[in-house]
């Protein structure tokens, strides 16, 4: 579910694009007021204002929230603003140009993914027909869990064996076939997930890093997400305020009240709180907008 609130009576994207402008004129930009617009506006009222502001002013709103803003609140908002679509590849193209090589954030917008090595498996993940139902083979379950053991049994080197298969059981399965497939892996396996198994042996090319975070992702996304956050906010250098922005801006309008439960069952704290905490100025009012507490 949503996390981010909308007035019952919102003004027209005309009158909301004026209000923009307004808060942009002057000596200094007003942060709060942009927040106050923004963060309250759903993705369709959003874009709306968009074109409005750009039919007004002749002028792209997106860059003119990069030009007044600055810092992390400039990043997120910048991110908060573009479609839904636009956004994910925005956060796509931007991990792929990192210097760090943020391959991790492309597996988690495509619940599995690709850098240069892993290409074939974003590929599969996001162009593969996949059922979406409930129903579950236990043949297939059982026969698929066996091919992923010996997919990941290692050589001297300890690489993987079979990339293919690989690729292929987590690119066309549905969730909850992949699901089954993990756990008769572990029930098979001693109680070992396929996570655990493809964390043995030195990883070259990243591709195990990519295969464990999408059956984290598969197993379960909320889980997962809420473990990034904690992870963003318990840094030994400090909040990471890029990850965090990108699970709540890329989740709010969709299921970031369910990654609140599950992070607040594990870490023993909400949400609201701990971003409280770790957050601070402009930056902090706008997450918190998002979170669903302002």
């Amino acid at each position: 579910m949503a996390t981010i609130t909308v007035p019952q009576v919102v003004p027209s994207p005309v009158e909301d694009a004026e209000a923009l402008m307004k808060a942009f004129q002057g000596w200094g930009t007003d942060e709060q007021a942009v927040i106050y617009i923004l963060a309250h506006r759903d993705a369709a009222q959003r874009k709306l204002i968009r074109q409005a502001y750009e039919e007004k002013y002749s002028e792209n709103l997106v860059q003119g929230l990069q030009s007044e803003l600055s810092g992390d609140l400039q990043t997120a908002m910048s991110y908060w603003i573009l479609d839904p679509v636009e956004r994910q590849a925005a956060i796509a193209n931007a991990a792929t140009k990192c210097v760090s090589e943020e391959y991790p954030v492309i597996v988690e917008i495509a619940c599995a993914n690709s850098p240069a090595d892993l290409l074939q498996l974003l590929l599969a993940l996001v162009s593969t027909y996949r059922y979406d139902g409930d129903e579950v083979d236990g043949g297939l379950a059982r026969s698929e869990a066996k091919t992923i053991h010996e997919a990941v049994t290692r050589d001297g080197g300890g690489t993987i064996m079979d990339h293919g298969e690989l690729t292929r059981i987590l690119g066309t399965r549905s969730r909850a076939q992949l699901v089954a497939t993990l756990s008769c892996f572990r029930d098979e396996h001693g109680g070992t997930t396929v996570v655990k198994a493809l964390l043995h042996g030195s990883d070259p090319t990243g591709y195990a890093r990519a295969l464990r975070i999408a059956a984290r992702c598969v197993a379960d996304a909320n889980k997962y997400l809420a473990k990034v956050l904690r992870n963003a906010m318990r840094s030994s250098s400090g909040t990471d305020e890029e990850s965090l922005s990108r699970v709540v801006v890329m989740h709010a309008e969709k299921d970031l009240r369910d990654i609140k439960e599950e992070f607040q069952k594990r870490a023993s704290v909400a949400l609201e709180q701990a971003v409280a905490k770790e957050t601070s100025g402009d930056y902090k009012t706008f997450i918190m907008a998002l979170v669903g507490s302002q």
